[in-house]
């Protein structure tokens, strides 16, 4: 056994499994129909897809965390005949550590039984996202509105989903119960109930029901987490509430307990428009005078009409899903989420939502406080692993926050993260746009990029391949220059996923938008942040050493592109941007 693997078999952290493959024996008929995972008095079926290999595979995300040392996996097969078998393996999580043996950067258990080979990837270091999304792993959101009212607009808008088949059912037939859960974003699930009408007891009467019996489910994971209820601005002779809805909103506290309502009048392009048209009639209008008669308006059409109803306590938000209203969206999810009570449904709100940039930033460092940012230098936590274990972890977390549509897993290729492994030690001298804003200076650097052919090469590693870098192989040791480098490995990984916010905004994220995001911080940033690292004087005893997570979180929010700049910017690099959507090789 190795020096290594002693360390992490003696460490106390559990043992978690991350993939499992199933492969028989090339000479074998048997083919793989599904397989039962048992532990923990729990039993996991692992089914195949619409594929037709013969090996059957799954990953998990998060990682299942195995508590007890026995482990059952019992694999159906069928045979090129009509015949079946079944295959129990029967493993030990003692012998699963001890017997693990690294493999392209993985730690893997392999053991075989009557021509059937059982892959497990596991690890014992795992990233502080896992127990968060473990008890979260999806915001639970009930939308509630009348079909045309723009809920699935609203719904693209903010999670960035590309199709959303909400209230798209014959009236009074909507299926509250139904789970819509999109591929490009599995951290959000989706409900979806039809507005309440005068005289529409059976719609009211479900949505009363599916909220009482998800309020009694034990699971935090399956609780509805927030409800947006959404209503059309009416004209200036409208009535805002119907009957049902009013009555459902008086009796919100006693319905929904502490789960956060949000009243969301849509549309508010049409009535902006009508005030710029009646404006005009009148001999015109400036930007200042029309801001206020908008917010007057609001007011009297909504918001006045809203609280003499049901009381002045009532959270409510006016959005338009139009370009150039982005801020509304915005505004929504950050009402959203800071009046969601639990700590783990509010920061998977944070991950799911794709419209606000600073409120990634915030969910990263709230992560990153939790457990491995704090204490950098002085942390048990790393004990026994190597520099590589250490920082693909804290990769992990990172690239789990930001959560890109990246089905091809491109963030979390090891080309990615050995090129930032091979650039954490390179100073060179600050860069004259670090004295720009962040984001501008971003915007300059994005510009300049070639519209045409792949990008070059930002270095010989990614055009070659994987480089080893040899310290981080080596096991982790606590010094000076261990930190430095975790802190600027932090930072510099925050400031590409701001970056790639800014060029992927809905699509797939492309190893050709990565690369650009590297480069353009490559000048926009990365010499700065890692020269004021290099020249930190770290505190001398351990107990100062939380100065290094004040250092991050301050270079992280020096080089922050605001949440208001973010539309102005992917206007001024927009044709870059569908460029970069095209993929290549690394």
């Amino acid at each position: 056994m190795s020096e290594n693997t002693t360390a992490i078999a003696s460490s106390s952290a559990p043992l978690h499994i991350s993939s499992i493959v199933i492969c028989p024996d090339d000479a074998s008929k048997k083919k793989v129909e599904f397989v039962e995972l048992e532990l923990d008095s729990q039993r996991r079926e692992i089914r195949r897809g619409s594929g037709n290999d013969k090996d059957l595979s799954a990953k998990f995300d998060p990682a299942i965390a195995v508590s007890t040392e026995r482990v059952s996996l019992i694999v159906h097969c069928q045979h090129h005949t009509v015949r079946k078998t079944i295959v129990e393996f029967s493993l030990d999580g003692k012998d699963i550590l001890s017997n693990a043996v690294d493999q392209d950067g993985k730690r893997e258990y392999r053991t075989t039984q009557r021509k059937i080979t059982i892959i497990i990837t596991i690890s014992r270091l795992q990233p502080t996202s896992n127990s968060i999304l473990q008890i979260c792993p999806r915001f639970r959101l009930l939308v509630i509105g009348k079909t045309g009212v723009g809920k699935s607009s609203l719904i693209h808008q903010a999670f960035k989903i590309n199709e959303v088949h909400v209230s798209e059912h014959t009236r009074g037939k909507t299926d509250i119960d139904k789970e819509f859960i999109a591929p490009e974003n599995g951290r959000f699930v989706l409900h979806d109930s039809e507005g309440f009408e005068s005289g529409d007891s059976a719609s009211f009467s479900d949505a009363k029901e599916f909220i009482a019996r998800r309020r009694k489910m034990p699971e935090l994971k399956d609780k509805i987490h927030a409800v947006w209820l959404c209503l059309s601005i009416p004209h200036a002779s409208g009535r805002l509430l119907e009957s049902g809805v009013e009555e459902f909103l008086k009796s919100r506290k006693e319905l929904l307990g502490d789960i956060p309502i949000i009243v969301v009048f849509t549309k508010q392009d049409l009535l902006v428009n009508t005030l710029k048209l009646n404006a005009m009639k009148s001999g015109g209008w400036d930007a200042a005078a029309l801001d206020q008669l908008k917010r007057d308006s609001l007011n009297n059409l909504c918001v006045q009409p809203l609280e003499h109803e049901v009381g002045s306590d009532i959270l409510h938000a006016t959005i338009s899903t139009k370009n150039g209203y982005e801020n509304t969206i915005r505004e929504l999810v950050e009402l959203t989420t800071t009046n969601v009570e639990k700590f783990e449904a509010s920061l998977t709100m944070m991950i799911a939502q794709r419209v606000d940039i600073g409120l990634k930033v915030k969910a990263s460092i709230a992560i990153g406080k939790k457990r491995y940012w704090r204490g950098l230098g002085s942390s048990m936590d790393f004990a026994g692993f190597t520099m590589q274990d250490c920082l693909s972890v804290i990769h992990k977390d990172v690239i789990d926050v930001w959560n890109f549509n990246d089905p091809y897993c491109h963030l979390a290729d090891e080309k990615f993260r050995t090129q930032i492994l091979n650039d954490l030690d390179n100073t060179d001298l600050p860069n004259l746009a670090q004295a720009v804003q962040f984001g501008l200076s971003v915007v300059a650097e994005i510009l300049k990029l070639p519209l045409a052919g792949p990008i070059l090469p930002i270095v010989a590693s990614i055009a070659a391949g994987v480089v080893v870098v040899k310290w981080a192989y080596d096991t982790y040791q606590r010094t000076d220059i261990v930190l430095r480098r975790i802190m600027t490995y932090i930072v510099d990984l925050t400031c590409i996923m701001q970056i790639l916010f800014l060029l992927a905004p809905a699509g797939p994220v492309s190893r050709r938008a990565i690369k650009a995001a590297i480069k353009t911080y490559g000048v926009t940033g990365k010499s700065g942040v890692h020269l004021k690292i290099k020249s930190w004087h770290m505190p001398l005893t351990p107990s100062g050493r939380d100065d290094a997570l004040e250092k991050i979180v301050g270079l992280i929010e020096d080089h922050s592109i605001k949440a208001d700049e973010v539309e102005d910017l992917r206007t001024q690099i927009r044709q870059q941007m569908m460029r970069l959507q095209l993929d290549e090789e690394w």
